[in-house]
C-alpha cells in the first residue's frame, strides 16, 4: 500500500515538473515575440521621456554609440558606467534595435607622448579627461586617467557626448549625482544633433563692433549643430548694411533709407532668435527700432553686453587697467521699458576662477575676484538646472523694474560674498595680489559682503514697445506689444573661447592656464534651447535621479563584518532550503 502511494507521488512529481518546463518554454517563447520592462524607481530613472522616445524613433538607419568610459575605475566612475550603459540600453529599445552599442578603453597600453596626443585630442572634441583618484582601501591611492564621454557615429557624421564635468563648489557625491542625471539630456542631445533638421534660424547682430571673430568661433560652431547662423548688419550708418539691397535701393534713391530699414525688418522678422554680442558702440534709435519691433512679433533676443571697457588681456603688458563704462544709454533707455537696466559697475566675487601671474620668475596662480564663477545653488530654473560653475569675466551687475506683465527671473547670481565698485575705477594687479596675502587677507574678504548680486536674467511675458510714442522707422505696421522671451547679460564674455599660440580655438569654458571646463557653453545652450527649441529637450533637464549612497566611513569600519555576511548568509540560506525541503519530502513520503 505504501508503495502505491510512493508510485502515486512520483507520478505527481514528474507531471508538477513537466508542466513547469512547458510554461518555461512558452514564456520564453513569447518574451522572443514581446518585449516589456517595468520601472520601478520611484523617479523613474529607466523611463524615456517623450522627446528621447520620439529622437530614438526618428533614427533611419544604424547608430554606433561608443562609450569611452572603461577599463580599471573606481565605484563612482563604475556606477556611472553603469548608469549610461542602461541608458543607451533604453535609447536601443526606444529605436528599434538601430542602436549598436560598445564599451572600449582609448587609452589602453597608451603611454607617454601618445597618451598625451589623445588626451589632448579628447580636448578638442570637447570631452575633458577627468583624473580618478581611488583611495578606498586606506592602504595606497591609485589615479588612473578616464574618458567619460562617447562618440555617436551617424550617417557618416560623428558627434560627441560629455557625461562627466567636475564642479569644484559640489562635493564628490554631488558631482555624480548630477552627470547621472545628466545622462539622458546628453545622449538625448547627440540624438539630436543626428536626426534634427536645422529649420530653426539664428541672427547675429553686426556693425557695431561686435564681438563676431575666431573669439567666439567655438560656440558658433556648436550652434550651427542645431541651428542656422547669419550675421547681419543693423547700422544704417555702415555702408555694409544695405548692400544685400543695393540693387532696390539704388532703383529708388529718394525711398534708400526707407527701403533699408523695411528690408532689414523683414529680414530680421523671418529668425527665431536675435542675439547681440560684446558691441562696442551704442545702437542708434533706428537700430533699437528694428530689434523692439522683432521682439513685439514674438522674436527672441539675446543680449550679451558689457557695460564697463575692460580686457584681461590689457594687463600682459601693464600691472594696471582702467575701467570706463561704454555709455549705451540708447540701449539702457529701450531696456527699461522691459524692466531691465545694466548698471555702470564691476562686480567682484570671493568664488572667483584664477589667473596666472609671473613672480620672480615663476608662475603661480592667484584669485582674480574679477572673474566670479556663479553657481547656481537653487537650481529654481530649468535652464540653469544640473549646470556647473559658470565663468565670467569682469561682469557688471543688472538693476531690475519689475512690469506688470513680465516674468523676470535671475539667471546669473553671484555668492553673498561679493563687492560692486562704480566705474570708472582703476583694477591694479598687484593690489589683487596684496590682498591674498595672510596679513590682509581676512580684512579684504569682510569687505566683500554686498550679497548676492545679479548679472544675467530671463524675462517673458507681454512685453510693451519702447516706441509706442516715438519716432516709426519703417512703413511696415507697428506693433505695440507682443508675447515672447528675452535674456539679458551682464558680461560679452560668456561664450569667448581662448585661442591658442598656433591659432587653435579652446572649446567655450574651457580654461587653458586652469585645465577646467565651466559650464559656460551648457548654460548659454540652454538658454537658447530653452527660447527657441521646440524639441522640448532642454525639460529632461527637471528629471532628479534620488542616489542610494552608501556610507564610505562605515565601508571601512565593516569591511570585514559585511564579506562575511555575503559569503556565509547566501550559503546558510541554501543549507536552509536544503534541510526544509528534506525533512518535508520525508514525512511526505514517510507515511
Amino acid at each position: 500500500m505504501v508503495m502505491g502511494k510512493r508510485r502515486i507521488y512520483k507520478t505527481q512529481s514528474w507531471v508538477e515538473l513537466a508542466v513547469m518546463l512547458v510554461i518555461l518554454v512558452i514564456l520564453n517563447t513569447l518574451a522572443g515575440f514581446y518585449y516589456k520592462r517595468f520601472d520601478l524607481t520611484t523617479e523613474k530613472r529607466f523611463t524615456l521621456s517623450e522627446t528621447s522616445k520620439k529622437l530614438a524613433s526618428a533614427l533611419s538607419e544604424k547608430l554606433y554609440f561608443k562609450l569611452y568610459l572603461n577599463g580599471e575605475m573606481s565605484g563612482n566612475f563604475k556606477q556611472l558606467r553603469s548608469e549610461i550603459q542602461d541608458m543607451a540600453y533604453e535609447f536601443r529599445e526606444a529605436s528599434g534595435g538601430k542602436i549598436e552599442i560598445e564599451a572600449l578603453d582609448p587609452l589602453k597600453g597608451k603611454e607617454g607622448s601618445e597618451r598625451a596626443k589623445i588626451l589632448n585630442e579628447f580636448v578638442q572634441k570637447g570631452i575633458e579627461p577627468k583624473s580618478d583618484i581611488e583611495d578606498e582601501n586606506g592602504d595606497e591611492t591609485r589615479i588612473r586617467e578616464l574618458i567619460p564621454g562617447a562618440e555617436f557615429n551617424y550617417k557618416n557624421n560623428t558627434f560627441y557626448a560629455n557625461f562627466f564635468e567636475y564642479d569644484a563648489a559640489l562635493s564628490v557625491d554631488e558631482n555624480f549625482q548630477r552627470a547621472i542625471e545628466n545622462i539622458e539630456y546628453e545622449m538625448a542631445n547627440a540624438l539630436r544633433q543626428c536626426v534634427t533638421e536645422k529649420t530653426k534660424r539664428i541672427i547675429v547682430a553686426d556693425g557695431n563692433g561686435e564681438m563676431i571673430d575666431n573669439r567666439v568661433q567655438s560656440f558658433a560652431a556648436e550652434l550651427r549643430k542645431y541651428y542656422s547662423i547669419e550675421a547681419v548688419n543693423l547700422n544704417i550708418a555702415d555702408t555694409n548694411a544695405g548692400k544685400p539691397f543695393l540693387q532696390k535701393m539704388m532703383a529708388n534713391p529718394d525711398s534708400a533709407e526707407l527701403i533699408l530699414m523695411n528690408s532689414l525688418q523683414r529680414r530680421l522678422n523671418l529668425a527665431d532668435l536675435l542675439m547681440i554680442v560684446k558691441p562696442l558702440h551704442d545702437y542708434t534709435p533706428a537700430e533699437l527700432f528694428l530689434i523692439d519691433q522683432f521682439l513685439m512679433q514674438g522674436g527672441r533676443v539675446l543680449w550679451m553686453v558689457d557695460p564697463v571697457h575692460i580686457e584681461i588681456d590689457s594687463f600682459e603688458n601693464n600691472e594696471s587697467q582702467v575701467a570706463l563704462d561704454y555709455g549705451l544709454e540708447n540701449i539702457n533707455s529701450m531696456l527699461n521699458t522691459y524692466g531691465v537696466l545694466f548698471n555702470n559697475d564691476l562686480l567682484l566675487d570671493a568664488m572667483c576662477n584664477r589667473i596666472p601671474y609671473m613672480e620672480q620668475g615663476r608662475m603661480r596662480m592667484i584669485n582674480w575676484w574679477y572673474f566670479p564663477l556663479f553657481t547656481d545653488k537653487n537650481e529654481a530654473h530649468i535652464i540653469t538646472k544640473n549646470v556647473g560653475a559658470v565663468w565670467s569675466q569682469f561682469p557688471s551687475t543688472l538693476k531690475i523694474k519689475p512690469r506688470k506683465e513680465i516674468n523676470t527671473i535671475p539667471l546669473l547670481t553671484s555668492s553673498a560674498r561679493s563687492k560692486v565698485v562704480n566705474t570708472p575705477a582703476t583694477v591694479e594687479m598687484t593690489k589683487v595680489i596684496m590682498q591674498q596675502t595672510p596679513e590682509y587677507l581676512q580684512q579684504y574678504l569682510a569687505t566683500m559682503n554686498a550679497g548676492p548680486k545679479t548679472t544675467g536674467v530671463l524675462l517673458e511675458g507681454n512685453f510693451n514697445s519702447a516706441f509706442a510714442n516715438q519716432k516709426r522707422f519703417t512703413d511696415i505696421p507697428f506693433k505695440k506689444s507682443g508675447k515672447s522671451k528675452m535674456v539679458v547679460i551682464a558680461d560679452g564674455d560668456l561664450i569667448r573661447n581662448q585661442v591658442s599660440s598656433r591659432g587653435g580655438n579652446y572649446p567655450t569654458g574651457f580654461d587653458r592656464f586652469n585645465r577646467m571646463t565651466f559650464a559656460n557653453k551648457k548654460f548659454m545652450l540652454n538658454c537658447i534651447d530653452y527660447m527657441i527649441d521646440d524639441n522640448g529637450l532642454i525639460e529632461i533637464r527637471g528629471k532628479e535621479i534620488g542616489l542610494r549612497l552608501l556610507d564610505k566611513t562605515k565601508i571601512k569600519t565593516e569591511k570585514l563584518f559585511w564579506q562575511q555576511v555575503n559569503i556565509l548568509v547566501p550559503i546558510g540560506i541554501v543549507l536552509l532550503f536544503g534541510a526544509t525541503n528534506f525533512w518535508i519530502r520525508k514525512r511526505k513520503y514517510a507515511r
